[in-house]
């Protein structure tokens, strides 16, 4: 039987690139814990949690407490040291949901059996549940002794939260590479010194800013936030199916 060159490069290239034969194929089958048919919501949230980084938890357990000590150490700036370092949280959220862009993993779990939007949807979901606690355990703490109504306290904080959100979902959209995540470090490290340096050029911009402005700025940017996570997910999901 004689092969065309065609066939003969193809049955070259199967020899030489064969892939060898799996080892413990039958072990690792034995041990991996067979997904059911049928999730709930709260059981597909908890497979979700399972790939969210060690990490990520541990490092959102650090700024918890560094923000715990400082509420207790700092008696009138308790309010602006959670506008500054609450950024920090918002970082670990784009980080994490953003994963599946800056490291090009995208592709690998548009081929998973649960579509990328459920995905970073659960996982966004999860992240965003451990902030709202964390922050719902600071609240009371720093709104302790503070003459700052709560609901302007609230809006003091979840602007640069949002801000950060905002600015880094934009860096991670508009580029794809791992080295976007050093930009939105510098981008959080930046709001985080402003946040907290306008504590020391303006003390009362807090308590004289009036309420309105507090309120559209935090309406506005979570709005745009989000618009970007929703244009995150779609993204991707386009970029795939048209491949």
């Amino acid at each position: 039987m004689i092969l065309s060159p065609n066939r003969k490069t193809k049955e070259a290239l199967k020899t030489v690139f064969a892939a060898p034969p799996p080892l413990h194929k039958k072990e690792f089958l034995q041990k991996t814990a067979p997904i059911p048919a049928k999730l709930s919501l709260f059981s597909f949230l908890l497979v979700q949690l399972r790939y969210i980084r060690k990490r990520v938890w541990i490092l959102a357990a650090l700024i918890f407490g560094f923000l715990f000590s400082v509420s207790f150490i700092l008696s009138a700036d308790r309010i602006w040291a959670l506008s500054a370092f609450t950024p920090l949280l918002a970082l670990l959220t784009v980080a994490e949901t953003g994963r599946s862009e800056i490291y090009e993993m995208a592709e690998l779990e548009m081929a998973t059996r649960f579509s990328l939007r459920s995905v970073l949807l659960a996982r966004l979901c999860i992240l965003g549940l451990n902030n709202l606690f964390l922050l719902g355990l600071l609240f009371p703490v720093s709104l302790a002794g503070s003459h700052i109504p709560s609901l302007r306290a609230v809006l003091c904080i979840a602007t640069p939260f949002l801000l950060t959100s905002f600015a880094c979902l934009c860096i991670v959209r508009r580029r794809r590479e791992r080295e976007s995540i050093y930009l939105c470090v510098g981008v959080t490290a930046c709001i985080s010194f402003f946040t907290f340096g306008l504590r020391l050029s303006a003390p009362r911009f807090l308590s004289e800013t009036p309420f309105i402005y507090w309120l559209f700025a935090a309406t506005l940017l979570g709005i745009g936030t989000f618009y970007q996570y929703h244009n995150l997910i779609r993204q991707e999901e386009l970029t795939w199916n048209f491949s």
